[in-house]
């Protein structure tokens, strides 16, 4: 039993005397080895890296810069002094010339007005010539056809409307058509078609408002033909041409070109029965 020590002092001295083991040598820069995979369970989450743009830019088709568009040149001026023939019927100066003159006027304009009872197309077409020799009107409008609605025969009034025109030349004209009231047997379609180069204001198409009659339910009121007179004056400032005639010498109430429709006749409306004018 005793032994046990002895034996487990032989070993202690053993250890003792024993060299010591050497210490692993430093790894080289090229004996590094790589770090060993980490295991599924210590594994952090991926990391989510967003996709590098493209240096490339889609070719889209690219609309082209809108054109300038240039405002139209206005009108001329006019000038005090010009003149103005206008001649017609009994619709011509029923409340019609009456609302035009204080225009006419603030212009400067010499306003002259021509107009017979009871008078037709074929009344005018022999007086024109010396009419305008006379006036040398700058502007003419012609209100004629009133007298003519219940026509049996309108195409052979063609040739006086063509006739009247001619005889204000290339001066600026507008025809007035009477406004209806009775269905026409078709002297405004007569003179819409013959009327060009001069144009042709559509009372009935242009004037929107009902026109007050007097007590024969034939001629305009003096509302009426107020009415009447005010549309046929804006548009007749709206219609005159720019001034871009250049050196060419026109009249400053030349009005622009007539498009194609004016002068194409529509098919005839019903209006009111009444009787003829005087």
């Amino acid at each position: 039993m005793r032994r046990a020590p002895a034996l487990l002092s032989l070993l202690l001295v053993a250890c003792a005397s024993a060299p010591p083991a050497p210490a692993p040598a430093a790894p080289t820069a090229l004996e590094i080895a790589p770090p060993a995979p980490a295991s599924s369970a210590s594994s952090a989450p991926p990391v989510a890296v967003a996709p590098v743009a493209s240096a490339s830019i889609s070719a889209e088709p690219v609309a082209p810069p809108a054109p300038i568009v240039k405002a139209p040149a206005p009108p001329p001026p006019i000038p005090v002094g010009t003149a103005v023939l206008h001649i017609g019927d009994s619709f011509a100066v029923a409340g019609f010339a009456q609302a035009l003159r204080p225009h006419m006027a603030a212009l400067g304009v010499r306003y002259e007005v021509r107009a017979e009872t009871s008078s037709f197309t074929t009344t005018w077409a022999g007086k024109m010539d010396l009419l305008v020799s006379n006036t040398q009107p700058d502007l003419v409008i012609v209100n004629l056809g009133a007298n003519e609605f219940s026509n049996t025969d309108p195409p052979a009034h063609a040739p006086a409307v063509r006739r009247i025109v001619k005889a204000i030349g290339n001066r600026p004209c507008v025809w007035v058509s009477p406004p209806s009231w009775r269905k026409d047997t078709g002297i405004t379609q007569v003179i819409r078609q013959n009327s060009a180069p001069c144009r042709f204001f559509d009372s009935d198409a242009l004037v929107k408002t009902p026109i007050p009659r007097q007590s024969d339910k034939i001629h305009p009121s003096e509302a009426g033909g107020a009415i009447w007179a005010e549309v046929f004056w804006s548009w007749l400032n709206d219609e005159r041409a720019p001034a871009d005639a250049g050196a060419v010498k026109v009249s400053p109430w030349r009005l622009r070109p007539a498009p194609p429709e004016e002068h194409r006749a529509p098919p005839l409306l019903p209006a009111p029965r009444g009787d003829s004018p005087r």
